[in-house]
């Protein structure tokens, strides 16, 4: 007998084992309790989890992590939700327990009035639930050569490991995580459990000239997910420091942050535009709005109006006006309609300043839409 419902308290140990059960047999050990601790390693997860049960016995589960963006003005937001762990049992695969769990995670989402939903995954199997590739970043490399000819000789910041989440210096990453531009909202409490998702270094940044704190950053492998500073002007300073134990690394930065962006192409050994997520946009009018007020803050947007239609979702008028930006709903006849995934392509990427005919539109494009990567589930 086949139930289709959500998680109770009492089953978190079951969920939890068929996760890491799932996981585990498809690429290697896993224990999700330590590689999300910000979910699994306290109880109270199991409400996010929609599952499947055959007899009684957890079968497959999708689970969806609520989040709060800010965008700009701290007042901006739009509430997403994060699906991960979708997990099968080899038993009970092409039962279309995915596409049921989806479903209701998909309608529940609906239900509470999120603005978007993201995952990571395979393109085309997600793309039956209206996900489409989104989160463009930049990704620049560095080895030892651009630290000896193109970057400052006094390396005067060190690098430590948090020592836990009561270290001192844990509140003031916190305070500087929030004073982004853009970012996910992240309570004080999970806050280092989410900088070392998925077993991610996590260093605080010293200014040993000044003996103060300097900002900080979490590293997976050779990647840095997350580099904040308390000046940005630190930053040439910061990459020679940290070049100075190791022979290489890479640093990822959304589409948003254009000055980071200019600074790294100036001396990176090469770079390259990598999407990081899948998007389902449910309230475009919400995603619209808060994504064109945010592009018009960063740098400036030619003034004009252009209607856009999302076909079997709505018609929007889309303006600027002296660096003002706003989005509302229109029935004039639209300028440019796209279905829902090519809307998400052509106004969220880079695509869209290939495939966009309208010249006001690819001016403003991409929209800034990104999910910090330690916020990713």
């Amino acid at each position: 007998m086949t139930e289709y419902r959500f998680a109770r308290p009492e089953e978190e140990a079951d969920v939890l084992d068929l996760i890491n059960a799932v996981f585990s047999q498809a690429v290697c050990p896993h224990d999700f309790a330590s590689l999300i601790p910000k979910v699994y390693a306290r109880p109270g997860f199991s409400a996010l989890h929609a599952l499947a049960l055959e007899n009684g016995r957890p079968a497959a589960t999708v689970a969806m992590l609520p989040e709060t963006l800010r965008m700009g003005n701290p007042s901006r937001t739009l509430e997403l939700g994060f699906i991960g762990s979708v997990s099968v049992h080899p038993r009970y695969r092409s039962h279309g327990h995915m596409k049921a769990l989806m479903k209701m995670q998909i309608d529940e989402a609906r239900r509470r009035g999120l603005d978007f939903l993201v995952l990571g995954g395979q393109r085309q199997r997600y793309g039956y639930f209206g996900f489409e590739c989104c989160g463009e970043q930049w990704r620049f490399s560095f080895n030892r050569a651009n630290a000896r000819h193109a970057l400052p000789a006094d390396t005067s910041f060190v690098f430590r490991e948090f020592s836990g989440p009561e270290d001192p210096a844990v509140g003031a990453a916190a305070a500087l995580h929030a004073a982004l531009p853009c970012s996910c909202v992240r309570p004080r409490e999970l806050f280092y459990d989410t900088l070392r998702t998925y077993h991610a270094e996590t260093k605080v940044i010293w200014n040993s000239h000044t003996d103060s704190f300097a900002g900080y950053l979490t590293m997976l492998e050779n990647s840095v997910r997350e580099l904040c500073l308390v000046r940005e002007a630190d930053l040439p300073a910061v990459i020679a420091s940290w070049l100075k134990d190791r022979p290489e690394f890479v640093i990822s930065c959304p589409l948003w942050q254009r000055e980071r962006v200019l600074a790294l192409g100036a001396f990176a050994e090469g770079y390259d535009v990598e999407e990081t997520f899948l998007v389902s946009v449910l309230n475009w009018e919400r995603v619209l709005s808060a994504a064109l007020a945010f592009r018009a803050e960063i740098s400036p947007m030619p003034d004009g109006a252009c209607i856009l239609q999302v076909k079997d979702t709505g018609t929007w008028r889309l303006a600027v006006e002296g660096g003002s930006a706003s989005v509302s709903p229109s029935a004039e006849t639209p300028d440019l309609v796209l279905e829902e995934k090519e809307a998400i392509k052509a106004l969220f990427t880079p695509f869209g300043l290939y495939a966009c005919q309208n010249p006001l539109l690819r001016a403003w494009l991409p929209l800034p839409l990104s999910i910090p990567v330690p916020d990713h589930f």
